[in-house]
């Protein structure tokens, strides 16, 4: 999966997700959980980025 950042460059991440002896829904279900888990993640990194930078402008 691709993610283009602000600063125009590609972030490039791999979720694994087991396969073996699981059916079509349970692969899908764990795929979306730990995509649904990175994004999380990048949400909170763009918003504590986005509080710097508002410090950083003397503005609040």
């Amino acid at each position: 999966m691709a993610v283009r950042s602000l600063d125009e460059s590609n972030r490039l991440f791999a979720v694994e997700v087991d396969m073996e002896n699981r059916s079509p829904e349970e692969i899908a279900r764990d795929a979306v959980m730990q995509i649904n888990a990175l994004f999380d993640r990048l949400i909170k990194e763009q918003q504590e980025k986005d509080d710097q930078n508002s410090e950083g402008s003397g503005k609040e």
